[in-house]
């Protein structure tokens, strides 16, 4: 990666994760790739969502990729009876008798979601290859406990980008990238400040969170639950704690954030209604105008 000062008159972004949620993101991106703000970036950054949102705002395709959110992410990716089964076959994992891989159940369909890239709404890969900004992908290393970013510009993008959009323990197959096992890097390390202000110390970074700023208890919990969980399924109990203050470490990067005016951070209205696991169409389609809208207010008052 290149650690080389960034011009200042040049912008990072990074675009957050959040399943659903990311309808948002996508609508922010629609903005960004109407307005032609191409040769202002130096980097895009994903993780989660924000992958393939990355990723077709690279590939010039931000509309055309936003409407999968709302025809068809909101079919067949998400399952509530994979989530209890799940939870249960994880359990048992643990604390009753062994599952088989080949038998444990997730509540997010990442084939499906990949089948939805390649053919239903085609990504055109080879565009993304042949511009010359880097698209990195946020990834947890699960042998060295470290988050990294990869760059997604290489012969295997389609199982880079993959990579980064499987949230464990929503998922259970874990990809192999170089000899290394990664998994989604974004559940535990929402945004990651400081690694993106050492990467890109001199550049102005525009983030776009999927989510409200004024955080609700439910989230902690919710992490909570997510560090048990993964304890369980790789038998690692350093991965509690990392999943456990993910919360508190977005505390800390938003208070940052306040006090840098490099930074421009872009984020729904506190009365935003759509999570993680909404399907409804009307809902995800509203959550990406306003990304949009916001997203126009942005490039106007950056005059990007």
């Amino acid at each position: 990666m290149n650690n080389k000062k960034d011009s200042s008159d040049k912008f990072v972004i990074y675009f957050a994760g959040g399943t659903m949620t990311g309808s948002f993101g996508a609508g922010v991106s629609t903005a960004f790739e109407r307005h032609s703000i191409y040769p202002r970036i130096k980097a895009v950054y994903g993780a989660s969502a924000g992958v393939l949102i990355g990723a077709y705002f690279l590939a010039r395709q931000t509309p055309y990729g936003s409407s999968m959110f709302w025809e068809d992410l909101n079919k067949n990716f998400i399952s509530t009876k994979g989530f209890w089964i799940g939870t249960w076959q994880r359990f048992q994992n643990k604390f009753i008798k062994s599952v088989p891989q080949n038998k444990l159940q997730d509540a997010l369909d990442v084939d499906y979601l990949m089948n939805v890239v390649k053919n239903e709404k085609y990504l055109n890969t080879n565009r993304i290859l042949s511009q010359s900004i880097p698209l990195y992908v946020k990834l947890f290393n699960l042998e060295t406990h470290t988050v990294e970013y990869i760059e997604a510009r290489r012969p295997d993008i389609l199982e880079i980008l993959k990579a980064g959009v499987k949230p464990f323990p929503y998922v259970h197959k874990v990809p192999v990238i170089d000899g290394s096992r990664y998994i989604d890097g974004a559940i535990m390390d929402i945004i990651g400040l400081d690694s993106l202000l050492k990467l890109h110390p001199n550049s102005k970074i525009i983030i776009i969170l999927n989510s409200p700023i004024r955080r609700k208890f439910s989230y902690k919990m919710k992490n909570i639950f997510e560090g048990k969980f993964m304890s369980w399924m790789f038998d690692d109990p350093t991965l509690y704690r990392s999943y456990a203050t993910t919360e508190d470490r977005l505390k800390m990067d938003l208070e940052s954030i306040q006090n840098n005016p490099h930074i421009t951070l872009i984020a729904p209205p506190n009365n935003f209604n759509v999570r993680s696991r909404t399907t409804d169409p009307k809902m995800l389609k509203a959550a990406w105008q306003t990304g949009l809208e916001m997203g126009n207010k942005v490039v106007e008052s950056l005059s990007l």
